[in-house]
């Protein structure tokens, strides 16, 4: 069987479909990746087979316009955490250095043609590899569309805690009816993997929910003798992403008041982060230990708690532990509130928290035992789905029969 999957440019949000792809190849399955090429090498690394034939976007500085348009409008509202210019992503002292509503039609209609392009490309691929399935992420509307067009199914592949109606699934260039697919929407996906706890299971719509176990897979990276040693006092992971750095600079308040906060209750701090963030943060205190990019799923086994910026990627990553969840963007909040049902999770704003509220926080993600009871049961519900490889048996019939019912999955 050949499978075809579709990633955006950004890694956080086809990571997911790794373990899938591992598993097809394993079951003799051929995989191949369109993506663009900034995000060939990563994927290759992966153990996947990439094809370059899409063009990439700067997704970070579709975040960027969007949050300095917003400060233009009302100023007083981003006091706190000013937005950074969206083409350089360094901070500016005056609005007027950069005119957002001269260049926001000329990016949206780059970005639309892009995306039209994209699709065009994927078609052809498609038309020439014949894939006999498709799999596509959360933000990749070509694969759908080659999908249609070669009369092959397709499946999207949720990160976790997002549904299939609000997959960024837009076509702003007409390019489906261009193929000759008319009427097509987000409400039409047949089927959805899901590897999100199912007491926190998203609106699938209409969509055949197909739960997956999550294999975290955050890159590539080694395991040092350390990380496997228990401390003699709790060990706290901080994870800053690059896309928080990236979208909202290096100087958002909350990430120094959270590692403050670790040091005083007198835990053991990991703190992975870009280069850039480290460096905008300046002299640590004794007990962090800093990474620069570190796999996430490397850290966690000894940890026992973690902190992050909202990103879904750490979330499951993270699932069996406390999290106090810092959500800078606004699907974040959403998304935190979702996993919070779950009960393991504290939430806090990361653009509007105080250094006290930081403070109660850790001090309750430390000691708090409802929180750890309630992430060994997120855990146990995460680790209760198939697996892929029990998965692939259901994908060969999807492909086999172009259709799949409940009683098609595995128990």
């Amino acid at each position: 069987m050949r499978v075809l999957f579709t990633a955006a440019n950004w890694k956080g949000i086809y990571f997911c479909m790794v373990p899938l792809g591992w598993a097809l190849q394993a079951a003799g399955h051929e995989v191949r990746v369109a993506c663009a090429e900034g995000q060939a090498q990563t994927i290759a690394r992966a153990g996947l087979t990439p094809v370059p034939v899409l063009e990439g976007f700067e997704l970070m500085q579709v975040e960027r316009m969007a949050r300095y348009a917003a400060a233009v409008r009302s100023p007083g509202e981003f006091a706190a955490v000013p937005p950074v210019h969206p083409v350089t992503g360094r901070p500016v002292t005056d609005y007027a250095e950069f005119d957002v509503e001269a260049q926001q039609e000329e990016f949206k209609r780059a970005y639309d043609e892009t995306m039209g392009r994209n699709c065009d490309a994927a078609v052809e691929f498609a038309r020439a590899w014949r894939p006999q399935l498709v799999v596509h992420d959360l933000m990749t509307p070509e694969g759908v569309l080659a999908a249609e067009v070669t009369g092959v199914p397709s499946v999207f592949h949720s990160p976790g805690m997002f549904g299939s109606t609000e997959a960024g699934l837009h076509d702003p260039t007409g390019a489906f009816p261009r193929h000759g697919v008319h009427g097509w929407s987000r409400k039409k996906i047949g089927y959805a993997i899901d590897p999100s706890p199912d007491m926190m299971a998203p609106d699938m719509g209409s969509a055949l929910r197909m739960p997956l176990r999550y294999v975290p897979y955050n890159g590539p990276g080694s395991m040092e003798p350390w990380m496997l040693q228990r401390p003699a006092r709790p060990r706290v992971c901080l994870l800053w992403g690059n896309s928080a750095s990236g979208i909202f600079g290096t100087g958002v308040p909350a990430l120094r008041w959270a590692i403050d906060a670790v040091v005083a209750a007198g835990a053991e701090l990991v703190l992975t982060a870009g280069a850039e963030q480290v460096a905008a943060l300046g002299e640590l205190p004794d007990g962090v230990r800093v990474l620069r990019d570190k796999p996430l799923h490397l850290l966690l086994p000894h940890c026992d708690a973690i902190i992050h910026q909202g990103s879904v990627n750490p979330m499951m990553t993270a699932a069996g532990l406390p999290q106090l969840i810092l959500s800078l963007t606004d699907d974040q909040v959403e998304i935190g509130r979702r996993f919070a049902v779950g009960g393991s999770a504290l939430l806090l704003p990361g653009l509007g928290a105080t250094e006290e509220q930081m403070r109660d926080a850790v001090a309750r993600l430390l000691t708090d035992g409802a929180l750890r009871e309630a992430a060994g049961r997120v855990r146990a519900s995460v680790d209760g789905h198939p697996t892929g490889a029990a998965l692939v048996p259901a994908l060969e019939r999807l492909a086999r029969t172009g259709t799949l019912g409940a009683a098609d999955l595995p128990r």
